[in-house]
């Protein structure tokens, strides 16, 4: 009796284990990331920025200019097979009549970005110091 049901966990564990990377996999592929920034209350200009972010396994990667150089931003995070995900931007400011209280030209940056995704879209919002919306859909 004993033996049976460890062959019978075994296959619900193979079961369990193939849907959760199918899960994990579900939102890999190419897709385009745009970054809407509204001016801010202390006057700084408002800015679209787009380009691609790539998933694979889950975890999203997406790079808009070069590291290094002004206006250079980067976007990463685990996206949760509910298509909830936490994700983190950094990036270095360009032209101070863009970045809150004027910073620097090349003046890292990072903030935490809150979305959902499902099969086709995303959408997400900036969590810290200025309305930012991020959406993303599919290739």
């Amino acid at each position: 009796m004993r033996s049976s049901w460890i062959v019978v966990a075994l296959a619900s564990a193979g079961c369990c284990g193939a849907a959760a990377a199918a899960d994990a996999n579900r939102f890999d592929g190419t897709w385009t990331t745009i970054v809407e920034c509204a001016t801010a209350p202390d006057g700084a200009f408002g800015y679209t920025k787009q380009f691609d972010s790539t998933v694979k396994d889950g975890m999203l990667v997406g790079e808009s200019d070069r590291e290094g150089q002004p206006g250079w931003l980067r976007i990463e995070g685990h996206i949760e097979a509910d298509g909830k995900a936490s994700l983190l931007a950094r990036g270095l400011t360009s032209d101070p009549k863009y970045s809150v209280e004027r910073v620097p030209t090349l003046s890292r940056y990072s903030y935490h970005v809150d979305a959902q995704f499902d099969d086709k879209r995303g959408t997400g919002r900036r969590v810290e110091l200025r309305k930012c919306d991020v959406s993303f859909r599919r290739q």
